[in-house]
């Protein structure tokens, strides 16, 4: 799954790229993000399941396929006092509703990440005149081994974020 997944968002990608001449303006951002975990590190007392991550984001429009890379900043991880950096790309299809892909890692602890993460979205995207309102839920598909008491972890989340964009240009 893991492959089709990794093969969708390198062909919505290069369909994007393709479709350049219809480029419009490119859209910066930031926002906030809620974590929740759902997968077996969730029942171990000594991890915090719910963290507050803050995003910066850019987003490019190529007619209904938009491409996004972010970077979110958590900065208590799992109740461990250390900051997670997790840099991600998604292609998403739609305008007002919308729904996509997406892939990313984590910096976490002086080391990043063996495994990256994957992830569905949907969400809803407002048009404020020249700023947007982006909602959305995502659905993370994430194992790591970087806790170093508890082996392969599986930190599969729900997560909820909104974020406000900015339109570069005309």
């Amino acid at each position: 799954m893991r492959r089709s997944l990794c093969l969708l968002v390198v062909s919505l990608v290069l369909a994007g790229a393709l479709a350049a001449p219809a480029l419009a303006a490119g859209r910066f951002g930031g926002g906030v993000h809620y974590l929740t975990t759902l997968g077996d590190i969730k029942d171990d007392d000594e991890f915090d399941e719910s963290a507050l991550g803050f995003l910066a984001s850019y987003q490019q429009d190529f007619l209904m396929l938009k491409v996004e890379g972010d970077v979110e900043w958590i900065l208590d991880f799992g109740g461990t006092g250390n900051a997670l950096i997790q840099p991600q790309a998604y292609a998403l299809l739609g305008d007002f509703i919308y729904g996509g892909v997406g892939i990313g890692t984590g910096y976490f602890d002086g080391e990043w990440w063996s495994e990256p993460f994957y992830a569905l979205r949907a969400g809803v995207d407002f048009s404020l005149g020249g700023m947007d309102l982006d909602a959305y839920a995502l659905y993370r598909f994430q194992n790591t081994d970087v806790f170093e008491n508890l082996e392969d972890v599986d930190l599969n989340s729900i997560t909820f974020g909104a974020q406000i964009r900015f339109q570069l240009g005309s």
